[in-house]
């Protein structure tokens, strides 16, 4: 978790320093079509969506954030995957917190109050894969989190049904002929 936190936090803290707002860069030129890093500060919350309403998704950052450590020592030991899922999205929960609270910071020193500064507080975006909203190392956590924790759930219930109709099966009296 710490690990992903510092790629996010230090590829933000490239792409803001080596590309203006909306500016891009094609590492690979002959994929510039396909992929650039385009600086993008988001206002909104995830994929560009609800402009200037970031601080709606601060709130349920903390309350993502709040849910993961509240149920993390639930989790039994030998649920390394539903373990690694959780530092993922607590990796990408607060690489978008961090910086949507370092820009709101940043915002009211320029003197604007606290709840203006947080409806024009931003996450720094800089993956663009040209068919797909531009995002960053956080928001990947997130998704990979979020999938990994959806896929662990399923198979758990899957082997659960599995369990209960071999159960009832066994249960059944036979008739004999």
């Amino acid at each position: 978790m710490i690990v992903l936190l510092a790629v996010d936090q230090l590829t933000k803290k490239a792409v803001v320093s080596s590309l203006a707002v909306n500016e891009t860069w094609a590492p690979i030129p002959a994929l510039e079509k396909i992929f650039t890093i385009t600086h993008v500060q988001n206002t909104g919350i995830a994929f560009g969506q609800l402009h200037g309403m970031g601080w709606v998704f601060l709130v349920v950052n903390v309350a993502v954030l709040a849910g993961v450590i509240a149920f993390y020592p639930q989790i039994p030991a030998g649920l390394l995957s539903l373990r690694l899922a959780s530092g993922l999205i607590i990796a990408g929960d607060l690489g978008n917190m961090i910086d949507r609270l370092r820009a709101a910071a940043r915002i009211v020193g320029e003197g604007a109050t606290f709840w203006a500064a947080l409806s024009r507080a931003s996450v720094t975006d800089m993956f663009d894969f040209k068919i797909w909203p531009v995002f960053n190392v956080a928001d990947m956590c997130l998704v990979a989190g979020i999938i990994s924790v959806g896929w662990v759930m399923w198979r758990m219930e899957s082997r659960a049904q599995k369990v209960a109709k071999n159960s009832v099966d066994e249960a059944e009296p036979t008739v004999d002929a």
